[in-house]
């Protein structure tokens, strides 16, 4: 796992644990928008992502970062926009506009456009020296950090990045490109009176190079060596990650390392990944017995690689892989009840034989598992857990509109980590169902409205409510949950 990964999630667990300090307060909704409004990660792309993919194409790039064949795509395909937060695609040439994703209005239909050519002009550069302005400026590659020295010897703020393009246009290009001669000229000058890192001309080369719009060799993309890239084609990502031993990436959201009120989320989610590879390693055991994840363990430690067991079923015999992921409709009748199986068994042994739980509506089988974990986990409480699947239900029956459901006037702290456990914990078991090639019906988008949570769960908090449970009485398996 590229070290780039591990500190910008390190960085990021860094900004959370700021944000929950001050949900500690218990302010206002208000408040903690105002206060952490540039700390606060958007969630636009997770809506854009479900329309692109109920309406175009889904295409999932191996040889290339996404953004840079995203970019190669709108070109060669002549696309009108890119639609994105992420000002990288100012710099990528291509004739295609770039659409705002944070400023949509989804009533009218509308949102800012950037003009890459007006950038270009203002600049006064080329399109092949743009890649280098970028780089000098700061990127995921060359972190702003770096090169803030640096980039002080170009004056305020409001005038440096100009002078940047000044400095860029003396910059002398062969063929369009910088000679090594040049880019260590260029690092110098970076880390005048500071020791050049000896990652700084890789890290150089890499940023000019994920700015140019050229498509990977045929051969690469084939790349016949690889007998699971079929599984890409189906979504079958963490399946493929699984069997070609490629890490497991397990992102934190909101979650707080430094208490264990709401348990510790590493031991919360080892068990299932451990077991899912258990499922996909099984016919392969003479191979490899272990899975990589990569996760930040504690508060302390820094997000890393790690490999643990893989956790094989004794009591029950997973399919092929061929036949797990098949989609032939006799194959999946057949092989349904040990799927299931299968599923409870990686939630827990004691639901191993529980047939009863098969009553329960595949569109809440993955929320009852996910809330038994936490159960058994000592992570959540009776009544929150309760809380979590009437709003599953209500939100399946159409009880409320979400669009007319009130801001909540505080936040409470342990309300608000809860959700992300849960919604995170959902995640990972609804990844288990998808390498068990149970349908979309098993694992809907999580069943979560933060709004109706919170407005619910002040209520909940000071008032006994047992009459609401009638709805849901029946799927309460988490009742009887064994702590682990």
């Amino acid at each position: 796992m590229n070290e780039k990964w591990i500190a910008s999630q390190n960085e990021k667990y860094d900004r959370m644990i700021t944000i929950l300090d001050g949900i500690d307060a218990e302010p206002s909704l208000k408040e903690v928008a105002d206060k952490f409004e540039w700390t606060i990660p958007y969630n636009t792309c997770i809506k854009l992502k479900k329309v692109a993919k109920r309406h175009g194409k889904f295409i999932v790039s191996k040889d290339l970062k996404c953004d840079q064949a995203l970019a190669i795509y709108a070109t060669k395909f002549k696309a009108l926009a890119v639609v994105t937060h992420d000002t990288d695609f100012l710099i990528f040439e291509g004739r295609w506009q770039l659409w705002h994703a944070n400023h949509i209005d989804v009533n009218k239909l509308i949102t800012k456009t950037y003009c890459k050519q007006g950038l270009l002009r203002t600049l006064g550069l080329q399109w092949r020296q743009m890649a280098i302005w970028a780089t000098l400026a700061g990127n995921s590659f060359f972190k702003y950090d770096e090169l803030v020295p640096f980039l002080g010897k170009f004056g305020p703020n409001n005038q440096k990045f100009y002078r940047l393009a000044e400095h860029v246009r003396r910059l002398p290009l062969r063929n369009g490109k910088l000679d090594d001669d040049t880019v260590h000229s260029i690092l110098g000058r970076v880390y005048w009176n500071r020791q050049v890192p000896p990652e700084a001309y890789e890290w150089f080369r890499q940023s000019v190079a994920f700015y140019q719009l050229n498509e990977p060799s045929k051969d690469s993309q084939q790349n016949d060596e690889d007998p699971f890239a079929y599984l890409l084609e189906d979504e079958h990502y963490v399946t493929y990650s699984i069997l070609t031993n490629r890490p497991y990436i397990c992102t934190l959201l909101f979650f707080d390392y430094r208490s264990s009120e709401i348990g510790n989320y590493y031991e919360i989610i080892e068990p299932i990944i451990a077991r899912m590879a258990g499922i996909l390693l099984y016919h392969q055991k003479d191979e490899r017995q272990d899975v990589t994840l990569a996760i930040k363990r504690n508060h302390h430690e820094s997000h890393s690689v790690v490999t643990v067991p893989a956790t094989f079923p004794t009591a029950i015999t997973p399919p092929p892989l061929i036949e797990l992921i098949s989609k032939d409709e006799s194959v999946q009748a057949s092989l349904l009840e040990r799927k299931l199986q299968l599923w409870r068994w990686v939630c827990s042994n004691d639901l191993l034989d529980v047939e009863e739980f098969n009553t329960v509506p595949p569109a809440f089988m993955c929320t009852v598992l996910t809330l038994y974990r936490l159960r058994q986990c000592g992570a959540i409480r009776i009544f929150e857990a309760d809380l979590l699947l009437l709003i599953a239900q209500q939100l399946s029956k159409g009880v409320f509109d979400l669009t007319l459901e009130p801001h909540p006037q505080r936040l409470n702290p342990r309300a608000f980590r809860l959700a992300f456990v849960f919604q995170n914990v959902y995640h990972h078991m609804a990844r288990v169902a998808k390498v068990l090639g149970l349908s979309e019906e098993y694992r809907p988008k999580t069943p979560y409205d933060g709004h109706r949570f919170h407005n619910m769960y002040n209520v909940w908090t000071s008032l006994k409510v047992e009459s609401e449970f009638q709805s849901i009485g029946e799927w309460r398996f988490y009742k009887n949950a064994n702590s682990t």
